[in-house]
């Protein structure tokens, strides 16, 4: 096997910058986490003003705002700059959920779902991409499961989840001559605050782990260590592509 065969993630993120959504909590501060024990600066971004205790414990900067607000997205790029000079890699991972019956969802539940889990990230990328193209970056947006199938009780989380995924698809056509990759990770059932009322349920617990191949939910460096490989030079060649991240729930 040749040596450019036999990448290796370790120390590649050396010299980079991340910023990372939703870093204060859930799949979001496993991503910050991961991503900083291999050398990455890591700027967190999150409504919740304590992200910016998480991201100091890990030896990032953490960024209270919220991304609903459409000037966030300058200031979030304009501060990365700002502290590290530069933007490698943008992962989108804040999002928020509504667990109840679609035809239940008020309009104001409805729009902030759309803030939230797809327009925020249109912005972000959009207002990131300059500086993505100059470093030959890359995008990471976490999706879901639910975009490509019927899930009762979320069915508008899983619309906007479906928008997001093939939103990250055009973006990897359109930016990939300019060398920046987009791609998009669908996790399965993480132990996560979401999900905590749901897989607390026994009878839904036991349901949901029948249908899992490998036996367990997964929690969220199982969906962290899944970007570490798309933002590396691993993934050199890996762009547009949907990644299941579900212990193989999505093919029973």
């Amino acid at each position: 096997m040749s040596a450019t065969a036999q990448t290796s993630v370790s120390g590649q993120l050396a010299e980079k910058v991340a910023l990372v959504t939703g870093a204060a909590g859930g799949i979001g501060s496993s991503i910050a986490r991961t991503l900083a024990a291999h050398d990455a600066t890591v700027i967190g971004v999150d409504a919740d003003r304590k992200v910016t205790e998480v991201m100091s414990r890990l030896g990032g900067v953490g960024l209270a705002g919220d991304l609903t607000d459409p000037d966030l997205s300058a200031s979030a790029v304009d501060y990365a700059l700002a502290t590290a000079g530069r933007l490698d890699i943008l992962v989108n991972a804040a999002g928020i959920q509504l667990r109840t019956a679609a035809v239940d969802v008020e309009d104001d539940g409805w729009q902030r779902l759309v803030d939230v889990n797809l327009s925020a990230v249109y912005r972000l990328i959009r207002q990131a991409t300059k500086s993505l193209i100059a470093t030959r970056g890359s995008v990471v947006n976490i999706a879901s499961l639910s975009a490509d199938r019927a899930v009762p009780g979320i069915v508008p989380y899983g619309a906007t989840k479906a928008a997001l995924t093939q939103l990250g698809k055009g973006l990897a056509v359109e930016l990939g001559p300019q060398g920046v990759r987009v791609n998009t990770i669908a996790p399965g059932y993480v132990e996560t605050p979401m999900t905590a009322e749901l897989l607390g349920q026994p009878e839904i617990r036991a349901e949901k782990l029948s249908r899992i191949p490998l036996q367990r939910f997964a929690d969220g460096d199982d969906v962290a260590d899944a970007v570490l490989f798309l933002v590396s030079n691993a993934a050199r060649y890996v762009t547009g592509v949907v990644l299941p991240v579900d212990g193989g729930y999505s093919i029973t």
